[in-house]
């Protein structure tokens, strides 16, 4: 919005709420607001998008800054998450009116004593803006050293700054494959102390900056066990002119509130914990966490997901997107078997990209090798993944049958394509005395997939192929009538595949995963999920695909005649 239109509707403000309003520079107005028994004074300022989105507005009372909820040390009124937000833009004035009564009403309730435990929460969020320093530490109420990688950088002949790089725990070794971390090895360690605080404090008052007197009068708030490790701990510091500290401090939910607290001195002073001492410049860092407690929950995974396994057998297309799913899913450990190797024929189907083609010769035979889709699915969940365990197997199932990976999962998931194998590995299981299973698989070309839960105890997969004591071609939830001319030929005899795509296999994948995490919280099984897309090549289908909606779930029942559960 222009200056001039933005003008205009602030000149047309008319609410009990606004007692006064001026312009101080473009695209920004000092209020003057009514309370029920006091006045605020807040400083509105609208951004160029207005009216597409909401103006912000920052506290000018400093003397209640450090003391209400929602406003952090610069003033800064958070209001509402800025995507839950719907804005009428046609109606700036009515936006404007109604940001103002928001908040107001949200510094009065605010105000109140009631609501302090939200400011103690907020601890963190208070001292926002400011620097970051990445963490894999967990912090709990134990006063221990912890590790910081640091580095030194100098800049325009300025002489060196330490720059603090990320926290860890000394008995938690950091994920070496995640990201690029491993790089980071070459960077000075040093041990840090970590001060857990038995209960929450307000953060300094009016607005002020973490203080040396601040941290002394935090320190009262260590129990008696922590107070004594801290006094043991800090014979062994002398003197400097640099220190760090991890502070941290219960919040309603839980978890602990965390700063990293930087001490710059001109000279050496003794640990900013041992005394008081005012020439300590302190900047506070935000934490930002990479424990795993906090990551799962943070992006929709499951903690309680986290002590099963799960052994994928086939990671082809269907196989590698259903290792993705339950990996972000939560799960702690994987197994992964599959023989074949990544090839660029499956990169545009395939979980994996062109990143994991090898076109570099090896040094002692020249061959190019070629990665394992197991090794491979392997190295890019743990790169993505901080917190997970993935084994790979380049096997053929019948090589690790034995395996206690596979012996000791919880749900085994079959996803290979042809039907004869998965019935061999269906008997196998079976004889082995596994119980929770799924079997999943596209059909050709696009026209649905489907994903088998079973309970080995209660029924199985040739529970739908058995039909009259032989095994039937189409089983009773085929959507593709058997003996077409389905295959696909490009390159001659050795290049013959079934067409389907990443999106086909997504959608089979999508219902393998939930039946896993189905069966892992509830032991939901005996349950076929399926679904039916368009038959774009005009094959023959079978009456089910007909009637069948695009998605169905049906019980599996345990068929009489199954020469597996009867046998």
């Amino acid at each position: 919005m222009i200056e001039s239109d933005l003008e205009k509707v602030i000149q047309a403000i008319e609410m009990p709420v606004c007692l006064s309003f001026d312009k101080v520079i473009p695209g920004e107005y000092d209020f003057v607001l009514q309370g029920k028994s006091r006045l605020w004074n807040i400083k509105v300022s609208f951004p160029e998008q207005f009216p597409y989105c909401l103006p912000s507005a920052k506290l000018l009372d400093t003397d209640l800054i450090g003391t209400l909820a929602h406003v952090n040390k610069n003033g800064t009124i958070c209001l509402e998450e800025g995507d839950s937000v719907l804005v009428d833009y046609t109606r700036p004035l009515d936006i404007v009116c109604l940001f103002l009564n928001q908040i107001v009403s949200l510094l009065e309730r605010m105000k109140l004593g009631i609501y302090q435990d939200e400011l103690l929460d907020e601890f963190e969020g208070y001292f926002l803006p400011r620097k970051k320093i990445n963490s894999f530490y967990y912090a709990q109420n134990k006063l221990e050293w912890i590790y910081l990688r640091q580095g030194n950088w100098n800049k325009n002949g300025q002489p060196k700054y330490i720059v603090p790089l990320f926290i860890s725990d000394r008995n938690v070794s950091t994920p070496p494959q995640f990201s690029n971390i491993k790089n980071l090895g070459a960077f000075q360690r040093s041990k840090i102390l970590h001060i857990p605080l038995d209960q929450s404090i307000l953060p300094p008052a009016n607005g002020e900056n973490i203080t040396s007197t601040y941290i002394t009068a935090a320190k009262q708030h260590i129990d008696e066990k922590n107070r004594k490790a801290l006094t043991k701990h800090l014979k062994k510091t002398s003197p400097h002119k640099l220190f760090f500290i991890l502070l941290s401090m219960p919040r309603s939910s839980g978890e602990r509130s965390q700063l990293l607290l930087r001490f710059d001195a001109e000279k050496s002073l003794p640990h900013p914990l041992l005394e008081n001492n005012e020439e300590w410049s302190i900047t506070p860092y935000s934490v930002k966490r990479h424990n795993k407690e906090y990551l799962l929950e943070r992006g929709g995974a499951e903690k309680y997901l986290l002590d099963n396994k799960v052994a994928i057998i086939g990671c082809g297309s269907v196989g590698g997107e259903i290792t993705t799913m339950l990996a972000k899913a939560g799960i702690g450990e994987l197994t992964l078997v599959d023989h074949d190797i990544l090839d660029a024929d499956n990169i545009y189907r395939h979980r994996l990209g062109g990143s994991y083609l090898n076109f570099l010769p090896s040094e002692k035979t020249g061959a190019i090798n070629a990665w394992k889709k197991v090794d491979a699915l392997a190295a890019m969940l743990k790169q993505d993944l901080p917190h997970i365990t993935v084994n790979s197997k380049p096997l053929l199932f019948e090589q690790v049958i034995n395996d206690p990976d596979i012996i000791n999962a919880d749900v085994i998931v079959i996803a290979i394509g042809s039907p004869s194998v998965s019935l061999i590995i269906n008997q196998t299981l079976k004889a082995l005395g596994h119980q929770n299973v799924i079997y999943c698989w596209n059909e050709a070309a696009g026209c649905g997939g489907h994903s088998v839960a079973v309970n080995l105890n209660h029924s199985c997969l040739e529970c739908l192929y058995e039909k009259d004591g032989r095994i039937s071609a189409v089983n009773e939830i085929s959507l593709v009538e058997p003996g077409q001319d389905i295959s696909k030929n490009i390159t001659g005899c050795a290049g013959v595949f079934t067409p389907f795509s990443y999106l086909d296999s997504s959608r089979t994948a999508e219902a393998a995963a939930q039946q896993a995490i189905d069966m892992l919280i509830s032991n939901k099984h005996s349950v076929i999920m399926s679904w039916k897309g368009d038959n774009a090549h005009n094959l023959r289908v079978t009456e089910r695909y007909e009637n069948m909606p695009l998605k169905q779930e049906m019980n599996l029942s345990k068929n009489d005649q199954c020469r597996v559960c009867h046998g």
